[in-house]
């Protein structure tokens, strides 16, 4: 982030979090042009910051967006998402919100079990509406992150092993109500392995080829986001990222799906806060801010709780 703040805290009272939207512009182009030359959509994962203004920046770059809850899918027509841009996931739907994204006409909703696509099913048919689906697979890849963020391993709870994934499709295939479209996963989050990536790559071509074949009419190839950014750790190249999730979706002529986020904000904005006090200690010193717990950003996960 190069902004000089000290211009902005003259006008500006302090605590604020402050973002560079060129830097957001860039990151996000970084990944539009990365997939260039195969049918794509980059859907921002909201949850990464839903910061209204941010949304309507990237909105106005053609940014789509990953939401998972029906907060998220609001915030995302306010901005400027068009709904044919919006995908809903999540475990957890409510009824009222499967209710709302069907009359919001948003792409198509991430089915993460049988009991939520018969829900679907149900909510559709009393509406006379029908509803685009994708059905999230569990690949039960390990992708080498911390355990507290890996979500496509068998004891995750997120998504269906493969077996159940196609009775699901031939269910909803023979259903008036329901359009079964897309093809989703997601491994984890902040992937810095791309053997991974390449391994669930390979594994939804394979089944989203044998769906093809029995008559599932596929359009979205959805591989979920996660890439991470440099924690010390290295990061995984965007272009290095796309090779193989490219390759999966132009073979079977598919629409791709890419769902990032922290790859696009984690370094694009900091918390400004000015000193108020020096509070000197016996031990150590303190210096006392204008900013407080209430302005934090909490950590996604931690190690060891400790009080």
């Amino acid at each position: 982030m190069n902004l000089d703040i000290a211009p902005i805290v003259a006008t500006h009272p302090t605590p604020f979090y402050l973002y560079d939207f060129d830097q957001i512009k860039t990151a996000f182009l970084d990944f539009k042009n990365a997939f260039s030359g195969a049918k794509s959509l980059i859907c921002y994962a909201l949850k990464a910051n839903s910061n209204l203004s941010l949304l309507a920046h990237l909105a106005r770059l053609g940014a789509g967006g990953d939401c998972v809850s029906i907060y998220e899918v609001r915030k995302a027509l306010l901005a400027g998402i068009p709904p044919y841009k919006i995908i809903f996931s999540g475990v957890g739907k409510l009824e009222s919100e499967i209710i709302e994204a069907l009359e919001s006409k948003i792409l198509f909703l991430n089915v993460e079990s049988f009991e939520e696509l018969r829900l679907i099913e149900r909510i559709a048919t009393e509406s006379n509406t029908p509803a685009r689906i994708s059905v999230r697979i569990n690949p039960n890849i390990d992708a080498q992150t911390h355990p507290h963020i890996s979500t496509g391993l068998w004891e995750n709870k997120f998504g269906v092993e493969e077996k159940e994934a196609v009775q699901m499709f031939m269910f909803a295939k023979q259903s008036p109500f329901l359009e079964p479209v897309g093809l989703h996963c997601h491994i984890g989050s902040q992937l810095i392995e791309l053997e991974p990536i390449k391994e669930a790559s390979q594994k939804m071509s394979a089944l989203a080829r044998f769906l093809i074949a029995s008559g599932v009419e596929l359009k979205f190839l959805d591989m979920g986001g996660g890439l991470g950014v440099d924690e010390g750790r290295g990061a995984i190249s965007i272009l290095d990222y796309a090779q193989p999730l490219k390759s999966a979706a132009q073979k079977l002529d598919l629409t791709l799906i890419c769902e990032p986020g922290r790859r696009i904000v984690a370094d694009s904005g900091v918390l400004v806060t000015q000193v108020q006090y020096v509070k000197p200690g016996a031990k150590k010193n303190f210096v006392v801010v204008d900013a407080g717990m209430n302005d934090f950003l909490r950590p996604r996960f931690m190690e060891r709780a400790t009080l």
